[in-house]
């Protein structure tokens, strides 16, 4: 029974996917996967059955039969709702989870089929183990039989030595990729001081803030000609000549650790897969701490613990950082980093040049709990076009749109009588049911399916100048307006290479920047 259970579960898992999303011609390496997995199940049955001592047999049982269930349960999800093999994406994405964004991921995006399936395979699984065991039925290979069945192992063992898909996509595919993910204990013992050239002509500003948002899909906004008033404020900006937006945005990954390793340094996307590591590149902490400013980090996302990934190993290299989520309450509203930029302001000298970073909460999801009850706005009724499955989410998602644009709104006002240059950007998009091959998909892009990826990858780009960042700085402004009237693709993976822009930086360790800058 233990041969049989471990051989479905981790055949069926790790087939399944690859049969889904890989092209049906490599047949052969399909089969060589499920006899990987039906030949390791074969051995870990009989390496279980010599083990003498009942307690440690019982022990060993349940490890190899709790991680078999594990990879059971995340390889079925990913096949068939994200349409994608369990990979380095996935690992990440439940790496950076805490368990009250796994609490909303699974109430938000894990469809009822799915648990009633999952549900109903472990339910056999029993039934079939509860009516061997009252009848006693046992399955008893003999000597002749067994031997055998060794000898096809080992030709299955050695013919898959030779094939990597079997063990890239096999049983222990999970534990490679999880070790492929790992983090800094220090993002500022892997700087390397590279060498700056600057325009001596451009000054410093005073400020350069970068606000990254979350999960906010271009198609949302109302500067960029949503139908849904869903940036009254920042409009406002927009009219006076305060605030910019640039189309053809994208993002360079559509979850945010991953997304965030690109933002904040020279690492990007064709750098993926290299021996070196994405923390081994120059960051942009380094790279403004270089430049002389002073860096700050207000976070509305970051674990309390240790491990953060991405997120926590930027915030600590800045030289001052609050991590602003209180014992991980996920529904904390972004407003925090409205009231922390008020109590700490004066920690923040205007007479110094300052890097500042907001990290948002922003639209993650379950939307729903992303805004205060006064910004519910949109509800089902402003819908009646779309199918009524979809209204709840709709209303919801514009609804936090909203309330970001008052958040973001609020911490440019900060700023307004200063010499001051704002960005502001999501770290991805989201779908929002625009995949009419799965209709009823709303959360982040699937990188396997083109149309999924295009959707959670638009994201919208504004900067805000202060009169005096304006007054001070002329020929910055011709070429952001000038970009915002000629709009052209970039990703922002080269955000960095646009800060640099900012403040006169020509050369890194000397090579010409300016050409992967958004106003090139």
């Amino acid at each position: 029974m233990l041969f049989l259970v471990l051989s479905l579960l981790t055949a069926f898992a790790h087939s399944v996917g690859y049969f889904t999303t890989v092209n049906f011609l490599i047949f052969s390496s399909f089969v060589a996967i499920i006899m990987h997995c039906i030949s390791l199940s074969y051995i870990a049955t009989l390496l279980i059955s010599l083990i003498r001592k009942k307690v440690i047999r019982r022990i060993v049982l349940a490890i190899i039969l709790i991680y078999v269930v594990i990879d059971f349960i995340v390889n079925f999800y990913c096949a068939f709702y994200l349409h994608l093999l369990f990979d380095n994406d996935v690992a990440l994405l439940i790496k950076e989870t805490d368990p009250s964004e796994a609490g909303e991921f699974f109430s938000s995006l894990v469809p009822a089929w799915i648990v009633l399936t999952i549900t109903g395979v472990f339910a056999l699984i029993i039934l079939t183990w509860w009516f061997m065991k009252k009848r006693n039925l046992k399955f008893n290979l003999g000597k002749k039989a067994s031997v055998l069945a060794l000898g096809i192992v080992a030709i299955c063992m050695m013919g898959n030595l030779r094939v990597w898909e079997v063990w890239e996509f096999g049983p222990f595919s999970p534990i490679h990729t999880f070790a492929q993910n790992d983090n800094p204990s220090d993002l500022r013992l892997y700087y390397t001081h590279p060498q700056l050239q600057f325009d001596e002509n451009q000054e410093l500003p005073t400020n350069i803030v970068l606000i990254i948002g979350e999960s906010f899909g271009r198609s949302h906004s109302s500067i960029y000609g949503y139908e849904k008033m869903t940036n009254p404020l920042l409009t406002k900006l927009k009219d006076d000549q305060l605030l910019f937006y640039f189309d053809s945005i994208y993002s360079p990954a559509s979850q945010t650790a991953k997304s965030l390793r690109y933002m904040l340094s020279t690492y990007d996307l064709p750098d993926e897969g290299k021996d070196k590591k994405w923390f081994e590149y120059i960051s942009l902490i380094e790279l403004m701490d270089e430049c002389g400013f002073d860096c700050y980090w207000f976070g509305n996302q970051g674990r309390v613990g240790d491990h953060n990934g991405p997120t926590r190993a930027y915030a600590q290299a800045c030289d001052h950082q609050w991590f602003l989520q209180k014992d991980n309450i996920l529904d904390q509203s972004d407003v925090v980093l409205v009231d922390s930029t008020s109590q700490y302001v004066s920690q923040i000298s205007h007479k110094n040049h300052n890097f500042i970073v907001y990290h948002m909460k922003g639209s993650h999801f379950d939307y729903s709990k992303r805004y205060p009850p006064e910004f519910a706005r949109f509800t089902v009724n402003d819908y009646p076009s779309d199918p009524e499955n979809h209204r709840l989410v709709l209303s919801s998602y514009d609804n936090s749109i909203l309330y970001n644009d008052y958040i973001v709104n609020q911490l440019m006002a900060f700023f307004k009588d200063t010499e001051s240059i704002i960005i502001y950007l999501s770290d991805h998009g989201q779908v929002m049911y625009r995949n009419s091959k799965d209709p009823d998909y709303y959360a982040h892009g699937r990188k396997e399916d083109p149309v999924d990826y295009a959707c959670g990858t638009e994201i919208p780009f504004f900067i805000y100048a202060s009169p005096l960042y304006q007054q001070k700085h002329p020929e910055i402004m011709e070429r952001i307006k000038y970009r915002q009237d000629h709009p052209e693709n970039w990703n922002s993976d080269d955000l960095p290479y646009f800060i640099l822009d900012l403040i006169g930086v020509k050369e890194i360790n000397h090579e010409d920047i300016r050409s992967k800058s958004v106003l090139n």
